[in-house]
């Protein structure tokens, strides 16, 4: 049982981990016990006490390290072929996709609630889709897949972000959703200048998701 409170997060067993661990103690534990817990655990991540800035934060990343990749990309006298990588800003990018995954995710929690069922298939298909282009990128680096197979990866990735932004709209996070469909849109769109379009809109997501956080946090210490 140690090891299911270990499941939920740090702020969590901060507040509530002694008390739990105690009332555990005085009775057995039944199967059905373990799977409260278990989805005890899944809610307290969905509903951290406090904005989170780590979506704010991946996405500003992200959006900025692709920004600069495409400019590098566009910039050059010969465009690369479809899906328009160079070799030498793979890293680049696979650090840009995994804050984006990142930023990704944490959209989704936050609409959790208001999203229904559709934010957990939404989320599925984007740590799917984002993890083949992670690892698509990584054989690409070292000369193990070609373009056709890492641009079918993108476009896999693209299609899960796409999903986001369409949950996040139903939710009413209207701003979001609308860049979020704004960036996979521009990357399903075989013109290497379309990626600045996508870095652009992501560093936007970031900048939107940080302003609201600032003014939630404000607002709270106003009523305190």
């Amino acid at each position: 049982m140690t090891r299911l409170v270990a499941l939920y997060p740090g702020w969590w067993r901060h507040r509530y981990g002694d008390e739990m661990r105690a009332l555990l103690e005085l009775a057995p534990v039944r199967p059905r016990d373990r799977l409260d817990l278990v989805r005890g655990a899944f809610d307290a991540w969905l509903h951290p006490p406090g904005p989170s800035r780590i979506p704010a934060f991946a996405a500003l990343t992200g959006g900025g390290l692709w920004t600069v990749l495409a400019a590098g990309v566009v910039t050059q006298p010969v465009p690369p072929d479809w899906p328009g990588y160079l070799v030498e800003v793979i890293p680049l990018a696979l650090v840009s996709v995994v804050c984006l995954l990142a930023a990704l995710v944490g959209i989704a929690l936050r609409v959790a609630d208001a999203g229904g069922r559709s934010v957990g298939l939404a989320v599925g298909l984007a740590v799917i889709g984002y993890l083949g282009w992670i690892l698509a990128l990584w054989a690409t680096e070292r000369g193990a897949i070609d373009g056709a197979t890492l641009g079918a990866m993108q476009a896999a990735a693209m299609v899960a972000t796409v999903a986001i932004g369409v949950v996040a709209l139903r939710a009413g996070d209207d701003r979001i959703g609308a860049l979020i469909l704004v960036a996979g849109a521009a990357m399903l769109i075989p013109w290497s200048v379309m990626w600045l379009a996508f870095g652009a809109a992501w560093t936007a997501i970031g900048v939107v998701l940080e302003t609201e956080r600032r003014d939630r946090i404000g607002a709270q210490r106003g009523v305190a």
